[in-house]
């Protein structure tokens, strides 16, 4: 068998979501094993596997959880191999070679795609832990031909922190990823484009960028979740939550070059309880109805995150099933894109081992033992997708301008400030009638962290042409030549600009003053 074998799992005679059959076959269609699933509702294995966290939670002591879980999750392991795949994973655990096992799922069995088959104990470990990868596709949808790379990959990450949920080490995991790929870049020469949302989240910015005509090949997407949905920001800093059929809708703009969606979010994977309710056929009730968040116009339950966009976008999708820590989530992203961009594996691959390097210090309060079954592969192209971005050609080397040459280094931590900052950042988008910033405060508050994350942040986007850092002189200090010392540093860090000149009396810098406001606005350029 050839390294990175590719076999097709169909569902067969689905008679409900007790009772259907595995076929699976080769990547010729040549059949290899079957397998007659039947099931029943009252199995406490059954309905663990349905509510997975839930049972985790309420069978786990508090004083010893992580063994407790472990020891459940090796339980329920057996038995989904047991009895969800029986001689399916007899087969299977004869391959000693990477699998990837496209799950193909009618549409009326959909829900079969949101259980965490990649516990399944196959040999003598879950699949999740072995070479051995399972996407999920809904059968059915025509296929779509996506366009070229053209000439460089483009990367749109997105970190969506409210100021009114809790928080989240969102800057840390942008930090770590913009140092990742940029390192990737430079490392193997590839012309990579990664553009970062952070700080002012909303629709309307998202769809900006989402506008732009060149198209983007990845969305990262990092922040809070839920059942159905996404967590952006209101232009006040609030949480605004978008369902998937409305981050689909948004995401279709950039449809036809889109090849892969991260969606590093808690239960991005998973579906709501009203959908799981209607595909068990049991009734709803009201309370359930009432309770379930940002159903769809008709009244009907949302569908699952990943499965929608995958439907609508006919691209990757990489979700999490269940609640996500940021150490495993910012772990899991790094090591993946590592290995998809640096290394050249194709996706499943590249999920395999970055899994289990995310994992092999074992399990913690961090990285859970549900961890294993967390992430998921939807979408007929992840089976075999290999992102390889083009060469840097040697033309594109040019000397650097200044940009934040003469910034301090940017902060490796920033925690607590998404409020002033989501605020500093409106107050500065190109809409906005305001015309600076000014961070105040007692010694120590943060101002200068806010100023110098303000002016990374900023310097990512074509927002602003030049930026300046100048530090006043300290309480006490001599101040009489503080606006020669300003004029002098805007003349080094803004090639080409001139002040000196003018800063020598009253009368020549009130003449100047004009001039100097004619050339900001112009340039759009920024003193920090």
């Amino acid at each position: 068998m050839a390294r990175g074998d590719i076999l097709l799992l169909e569902v067969a005679d689905f008679r409900d979501p007790q009772n259907w059959r595995w076929v699976l076959k080769d990547d010729s269609g040549n059949f290899l094993q079957d397998h007659e699933v039947s099931l029943d509702l009252r199995d406490p294995s059954y309905i663990a596997l349905l509510d997975l966290q839930r049972y985790l939670d309420s069978h786990s002591s508090p004083d010893n959880r992580i063994a407790d879980q472990k020891r459940l999750l090796d339980e329920l392991s057996k038995w989904i191999g047991s009895n969800v795949f029986g001689k399916v994973a007899n087969t299977l655990a004869k391959y000693r070679t990477p699998v990837t096992v496209r799950v193909l799922v009618p549409p009326e069995a959909r829900g079969i795609a949101h259980l965490p088959l990649e516990l399944a104990e196959v040999g003598d470990r879950p699949m999740a832990l072995r070479d051995l990868s399972l996407v999920f596709e809904i059968a059915g949808s025509e296929p779509m031909e996506l366009d070229e790379m053209g000439e460089r990959l483009r990367m749109l990450a997105v970190f969506s922190l409210p100021t009114d949920v809790s928080a989240l080490a969102l800057r840390r995991e942008r930090y770590q990823l913009m140092r990742l790929i940029n390192g990737i870049a430079q490392t193997h020469n590839l012309a990579v484009e990664l553009r970062v949302l952070q700080y002012g989240v909303t629709r309307k910015n998202l769809r900006d960028a989402l506008e732009e005509g060149e198209g983007w090949d990845m969305v990262h997407i990092s922040g809070h979740g839920k059942q159905g949905a996404v967590v952006l920001e209101n232009p006040d800093g609030t949480m605004d939550e978008v369902s998937s059929e409305d981050l689909a809708d948004l995401l279709s703009l950039a449809r036809g070059r889109l090849k892969f969606v991260t969606l590093s979010s808690c239960l991005s994977a998973a579906a709501t309880l009203e959908e799981t309710l209607n595909w068990l056929k049991i009734p709803v009730s009201k309370e359930v109805k009432e309770a379930t968040s940002c159903d769809e116009p008709d009244g009907g339950p949302m569908p699952a995150m990943a499965q929608k966009l995958v439907e609508s976008l006919d691209c990757a999708a990489l979700a999490m099933r269940y609640p996500v820590g940021d150490d495993f989530a910012i772990k899991l992203a790094s090591e993946l894109y590592e290995r998809l961009l640096g290394k050249g594996q194709a996706l499943p691959r590249a999920l395999q081992l970055s899994l289990k390097e995310a994992l092999k210090r074992g399990y913690d309060a961090a990285s859970p033992p549900l961890s294993q079954a967390t992430p998921a592969l939807f979408g007929r192209e992840a089976a075999d997708l290999l992102i390889k971005p083009p060469s840097a050609p040697e033309s594109e080397f040019r000397l650097p301008e200044p940009g934040l040459a003469y910034f301090p280094d940017e902060p490796e931590r920033f925690v607590g400030r998404s409020g002033p900052m989501i605020k500093a950042s409106s107050a500065l988008a190109i809409e906005s009638d305001k015309r600076g910033v000014l961070f105040h405060g007692m010694a120590g508050a943060g101002k200068t962290t806010c100023a110098l994350e303000l002016s990374y942040h900023h310097s990512r986007s074509h927002r602003f042409q030049g930026f300046v850092w100048y530090k006043a002189p300290d309480e006490g200090k001599e101040i009489g030549g503080a606006l020669v010392e300003l004029a002098m540093e805007m003349e080094r860090q803004l090639p080409g600009f001139k002040m000196v000149h003018a800063v020598g009396d009253a009368e020549s810098f009130r003449n100047f003053l004009p001039i100097l406001k004619g050339i900001l606005e112009s340039q759009t350029a920024h003193p920090a």
